[in-house]
């Protein structure tokens, strides 16, 4: 049966529609320059470990479960993964997705962010119907911030005796470089926000969620939330205004400690923010360096040295998601934390976060138990250099503090001494990184290598213990059957066309020629990505049929089809190959419908209903 035309792409009802069908609210124009501009083995290489293995082919040490001898499969040219051990695969939007444990829209903004494409906010959805209102109510969260934005801005310069002037002269911070990083002032008043976001037409209801008013529950009576406050506009990559940090100038603050946040909204996740970043990340890039400060006021004390990659997180500890905010744009993080012991810990803490993710970490020592802010104040610019340049490693901060938790005079004390060492050590990834790092530390602890190899060999057996006891324990939980995905069950047919298709434009254009699209099940995504590359094939657009594949893996990931995306196959008969699995999929088919029919006719009562259905039986012989 002769098919020379367009073939529909998928969309039937039980099957997941492409991406320019489903779309996510973006146009597919946006989505398809976003994964062109992201490299998938530049991506993945971030996280693993690569090494080739042929003309396009990578291969690594699957990140998605616990392995020993590389089974994740990396094809440059198709710009696709997959797993051999744990059946994960895709492309890079689907790589994200389960790397970050994201969704695709979060998985999307990141990789924009990543490759600078802007995504107009108000494309964004997920039903168009859904995505016009959702985008619309970020949009005014967006609108009500940079509006709130500019007001605390006013306030603060219209107000040149006010406490938070006073304390902005006190620091030595001018009014050019509080109009830079946005500094402002609430009214120290409960209702001046309300009444001017009012003013400006946004509901209560509007404010609320935005977080620069609060409702009070017993009486829902709505008061302003920065009240008195010093004010940090705080905006997202793209340099949205996204909420605030708000310092108080009291000595004991009625409301809250000294600093508070923006409660989180759909445009504010404390944990994916970072102070400053749009006014850092160019030099990151430059100097191949980001400094991580505790706070605002040491983030601008850097800047105004001249270091301006300096970012600072959002008053919680520092989290894996800003970890690989900055990984886009560095592997070399110093971290300037205050000189105290919720300093160090804090540098430590965030040392197990980057450690993962090969980064070159440092910590600065500010002289005096000093913090970079008043380090600027006193010795100026030369002196914040000075301390960038005295940079030390994280291992020599660990092995500093071992003697608080650990008497060093004794064999058990510096056995637990390498043991927290190796605790440490087994995050990294590099062999190379690695070996220097049990050689320093050797010889800091004063014991062999062998020794410290011996505590990572004991501290990995024991990690895996763990996470095997608690894969066991989830499976055995209740519920835990509903969260199990088992891979669809594909027709061997279905796959073989499928391999020729994807592997040979001839291939794919016999398949059309030979087999009607209404032939392949609607609901089997195998047959679906055989739609595809017959499409793709048939209209000069074969190039693409990866990307168009990989765009059904976002919606419903399945190994058997990411698998192909991977590997090269040779067939020697592909004319042969290609009719017998045709011939199998129409004995399939006539099966199922002999099947369907003796069924119907086992239960029905109506004499002339038997006689269509033995009618129709006796046509498919």
């Amino acid at each position: 049966m002769p098919h020379n035309g367009r073939r529909p792409k998928p969309g039937l009802p039980g099957s997941p529609p492409d991406v320019e069908t489903m779309n996510f609210g973006v146009s597919k124009d946006i989505i398809e320059d976003i994964r062109n501009r992201c490299d998938i083995v530049e991506l993945i290489g971030t996280f693993v470990q690569l090494k080739r293995s042929g003309a396009n082919t990578y291969k690594g040490l699957c990140p998605f479960h616990q392995e020993k001898t590389p089974s994740f499969h990396v094809d440059a040219s198709r710009q696709t993964y997959h797993c051999f051990g744990c059946g994960k695969g895709g492309d890079v939007f689907r790589f994200y997705m389960d790397r970050e444990n994201v969704g695709f829209n979060d998985a999307l903004h990141m990789l924009a962010s990543r490759v600078g494409v802007v995504i107009p906010e108000s494309s964004f959805s997920g039903t168009p119907e859904e995505g016009r209102q959702r985008a619309g109510e970020r949009e005014r969260l967006y609108r009500i911030n940079a509006e709130f934005c500019d007001f605390f801005r006013r306030t603060l310069v219209s107000n040149p005796d006010s406490p938070p002037s006073l304390y902005l002269k006190k620091r030595g911070i001018p009014s050019e470089i509080a109009e830079r990083f946005k500094i402002g002032a609430c009214p120290d008043e409960w209702t001046a926000c309300l009444a001017y976001g009012r003013s400006l037409g946004f509901t209560d209801a509007e404010l609320v969620a935005s977080g620069i008013v609060r409702r009070k529950e017993e009486t829902g009576r709505c008061f302003d939330h920065f009240k008195g406050r010093l004010t940090f506009a705080i905006e997202n990559e793209q340099g949205r205004v996204v909420g605030f940090s708000a310092r108080s100038l009291e000595p004991k603050p009625l409301a809250g400690g000294k600093y508070i946040n923006t409660p989180e909204t759909p445009v504010f996740k404390k944990g994916n923010l970072l102070y400053a970043l749009p006014l850092a990340r160019r030099m990151m890039t430059e100097r191949n360096l980001a400094i991580l400060c505790e706070g605002q006021l040491d983030t601008i004390a850097f800047h105004r040295a001249g270091f301006e990659c300096a970012v600072a997180p959002q008053g919680t500890g520092f989290t894996e998601g800003q970890a690989r905010i900055l990984r886009r744009y560095t592997n070399r993080v110093f971290l300037a934390f205050d000189a105290d012991a919720a300093g160090q810990k804090a540098i430590l803490r965030a040392v197990e976060i980057l450690l993962p993710l090969s980064f070159d970490i440092r910590a600065i020592r500010i002289p005096g138990g000093k913090d970079p802010d008043e380090l600027y104040a006193n010795g100026g610019a030369e002196a914040l250099a000075q301390a960038v340049d005295a940079a030390v490693p994280w291992l020599s901060i660990l092995c500093g503090s071992l003697p608080e938790r650990h008497d060093m005079t004794t064999p058990a004390g510096r056995g637990q001494a390498a043991e927290e060492v190796a605790g440490y050590l087994c995050s990294i990834k590099n062999q190379v990184e690695l070996e220097l790092y049990v050689r320093e530390a050797a010889a800091a602890l004063q014991v062999s290598e062998e020794a410290i190899y011996a505590e990572l060999r004991q501290v990995n057996r024991a990690r895996r213990r763990d996470e095997e006891f608690r894969v066991r324990r989830e499976a055995e939980s209740p519920g835990a059957r509903k969260n199990v995905q088992t891979p669809p069950a594909h027709a061997p047919a279905i796959l073989t066309l499928l391999e020729l298709a994807v592997n040979s434009e001839n291939a794919a254009r016999r398949i059309s020629e030979l087999l009607m699209p209404d032939e392949l099940p609607a609901d089997d995504l195998a047959a679906q990505a055989v739609n595809l590359a017959i499409n793709a094939a048939l209209n000069g657009e074969f190039d693409q049929v990866a990307g168009e594949i990989s765009s059904l893996l976002v919606k419903t990931p399945d190994p058997a089809v990411s698998r192909l995306l991977v590997e090269t196959h040779v067939c020697r008969d592909p004319e042969k190959a290609i009719q017998d699995s045709i011939a199998e999929l129409r004995r399939q088919r006539l099966r199922k419908q002999r099947q369907e029919l003796t069924a119907r006719l086992r239960v029905t009562t109506d004499a002339m209903e038997k006689i269509k259905i033995l009618s129709e039986l006796q046509n498919l012989k």
